[in-house]
């Protein structure tokens, strides 16, 4: 199983990350590190856009599936139908925002690890036969950060990006104080950022330059999904067509 992941994910993404590094980046491994990180991520991005969709779609509706709770809790079985059919209705169900973060994950957590891996002993004997080997790949990035070493700025950076990130993600939420994925989410909102600054100062700082760059993207993403409106069968539009408050 690992040599399988390391052929389909790990190496292509090295060889582009080294790629990156002799061409665009200008030796620098950082600036490949974020260049690599935009690239997957924006790759990644309709998937991205349909698992928070998803989540906007299931908090519109929760005061509708409360309701409807509230109305038939001594008919178990037609509870459980009618939830079914107003989540028909609008084109979702309570998993439809799993498959597409199951199809991601891989595929960051082999992100992650080219993002820390490149100084290792022999990292560059991976490389494919048409990327040029650059002997070497300078630890130093941006002219200050060395990337083998641990970084407390870009940790806390780090931190203060995934505050953002969660704040936008629960902001949506706001006004459903009764639904559960809401109150988890408030819950979160100050513990992911301190793991994230506790992880981050345990590792160089590679990785906080990582999860530095694609938290800023998923703050452009979370930005972009929270102003989409979303009509009855589930699709984006200009004017909601959700349940009333």
């Amino acid at each position: 199983m690992a040599n399988l992941f390391n052929s389909i994910l790990y190496i292509p993404f090295f060889n582009l990350l080294v790629f990156l590094y002799n061409t665009v980046a200008f030796s620098d491994f950082g600036l490949a590190i974020i260049l690599l990180t935009l690239i997957v991520r924006a790759v990644l991005s309709p998937l991205s856009i349909k698992t928070f969709r998803s989540q906007k779609i299931m908090a519109e509706l929760q005061p509708k599936v409360k309701e409807i709770q509230q109305r038939l809790k001594n008919e178990p079985q037609k509870q459980t139908a009618e939830i079914m059919e107003l989540y028909k209705k609008y084109n979702t169900n309570p998993f439809s925002g799993c498959l597409p973060l199951l199809i991601q994950l891989p595929i960051l957590i082999a992100l992650y690890q080219v993002s820390i891996a490149g100084f290792e002993e022999n990292s560059l004997s991976v490389l494919y036969g048409f990327i040029k080997d650059p002997g070497f790949l300078n630890s130093i990035s941006f002219g200050f950060i060395d990337l083998t070493k641990r970084s407390v700025s870009l940790s806390l950076l780090a931190g203060a990006g995934q505050f953002i990130q969660s704040r936008l993600s629960v902001s949506f939420q706001k006004n459903q104080k009764d639904n559960p994925l809401s109150a988890m989410n408030r819950q979160m909102l100050y513990f992911f950022p301190l793991i994230t600054i506790i992880i981050s100062m345990s590792f160089p700082a590679g990785l906080p330059l990582y999860w530095l760059a694609t938290t800023a993207f998923s703050i452009f993403e979370q930005t972009y999904i929270n102003r989409i409106k979303i009509n009855s069968d589930g699709k984006s539009a200009r004017e909601a067509n959700l349940p009333d408050r």
